[in-house]
């Protein structure tokens, strides 16, 4: 990576201090003003953030274009930065997949977060400027730019991503997404050592948060991410695997693009491997939970009914021989109207109940722990449902 004209200036143990003092201010100050004033607060963090990157610069008496580089990318490096998005992002989930399993109690926080981000009332585009292009732009200019200009005289670029990458990840202060942040961020800063290009590592956090947005954003009008937040990911760790086995394969493209005087054609070797044992691995998990489904499952049935003044509600029954922890998921299609669920024991009452989300995607998936009883699950329609003919399909296990 290329230095900057004044390097011995910047020594590798003053880029961990650096790093140490910004988390001080975050967890602080910034933390506060999340807390008390909501999305302004993370528009003031960001915007903190840029004007700590460039004070530093200017403190330092560094030359603006050394710290903060920027100039027109190859079409060949934005290719190679589109592959290694594609590939971290696909390795990110399962590193979730499987924090999620060690850390259960960590799933929590994507709620919270959803909540946060997705549930104050701000369009699209606002939603789009907060999230994405600040965060490109600010995050980028302190992470890539500040505290990267420190490590830039060490001579292992591994070592370098490797730094870079976990300050990203400890800088998102969760558990669960500290390893999806820590790989995007190694990503972001490999694009940077290789091609000296700040505006390459923006593009790509750019169309990473961008991403996140319209998931979230849709999601949340549908209702799909209370479903994701409640349900155990790691139980699906096995199917991450396999969609994810071509991870390995699309970082070494993407990194033969961006360096291709260093490539060494060993690298897809090593990656078919690796790509080849996620895949076996996946497909194991994916059978050993399509079989314990299979075992446990309490009640899985599909109906269609019609929804009248003198009957608005449905009722499916099925027992729990022992206390254990069960998922409810159930499907709700060609209904427009207010529906709610209820599951309801002879013994234990009701133990819980939801409003079924309106939109596209009618879902209720949750976790619930269950006592020995019989239960009862009933669908209740609202007085605008009346007339309507819903198909439900409901499962327990």
């Amino acid at each position: 990576m290329e230095r900057l004209t004044n390097q011995e200036k910047f020594r590798p143990w003053m880029g961990f201090v650096f790093f140490a003092a910004l988390m001080v201010f975050f967890l602080t100050v910034c933390q506060l003003l999340q807390y008390y004033l909501g999305m302004a607060g993370l528009i003031m963090t960001e915007l903190l953030f840029l004007g700590i990157a460039v004070g530093y610069c200017l403190i330092r008496k560094v030359k603006i274009k050394e710290m903060f580089p920027i100039r027109k990318p190859k079409v060949r490096e934005v290719f190679g930065c589109l592959l290694l998005m594609i590939g971290g992002q696909s390795l990110g989930i399962v590193v979730t997949a499987l924090t999620s399993v060690i850390f259960p109690s960590s799933n929590s926080t994507v709620t919270e977060l959803n909540d946060f981000l997705y549930g104050n009332g701000l369009g699209f585009f606002a939603l789009a400027i907060i999230i994405a292009i600040l965060p490109a732009v600010c995050e980028e200019a302190v992470h890539r730019g500040a505290i990267l200009s420190h490590f830039r005289g060490i001579k292992k670029d591994w070592l370098i991503v490797l730094i870079m990458g976990l300050f990203f990840g400890i800088n998102h202060v969760s558990v669960l997404r500290f390893g999806v942040t820590a790989i995007l961020g190694a990503v972001l800063t490999f694009a940077v050592v290789k091609s000296n290009n700040l505006f390459l590592s923006m593009l790509m956090h750019l169309g990473n948060n961008l991403f996140s947005v319209i998931v979230g954003y849709f999601s949340a009008r549908t209702g799909a991410t209370e479903a994701v937040g409640e349900v155990n990911i790691g139980s699906y760790l096995g199917v991450y695997l396999i969609m994810a086995c071509t991870a390995p394969i699309l970082l070494v493209l993407g990194a033969m693009l961006l360096d291709p005087k260093n490539h060494r054609k060993i690298r897809f070797l090593f990656a078919g491997i690796l790509a080849g044992v996620m895949f076996i691995t996946g497909s194991g998990l994916t059978l050993a939970q399509s079989f314990k489904s299979m075992n446990d499952q309490l009640l899985n049935a599909s109906l269609g009914y019609d929804v009248t003044e003198e009957k608005k509600d449905e009722e499916l029954d099925f027992t729990v021989e022992e206390e254990r922890e069960v998922t409810l998921m159930l499907i709700m299609v060609e209904a427009k109207g207010d529906y709610k669920v209820e599951v309801v024991g002879d013994k234990e009452g009701k133990v819980f109940g939801a409003d079924i989300p309106n939109g596209l995607s009618r879902t209720i998936n949750t976790q619930l722990v269950l006592p020995a009883d019989h239960y009862t699950i009933r669908i209740i329609g609202d007085d605008n449902a009346v007339g309507e003919s819903p198909f439900v399909s409901v499962n327990v296990g």
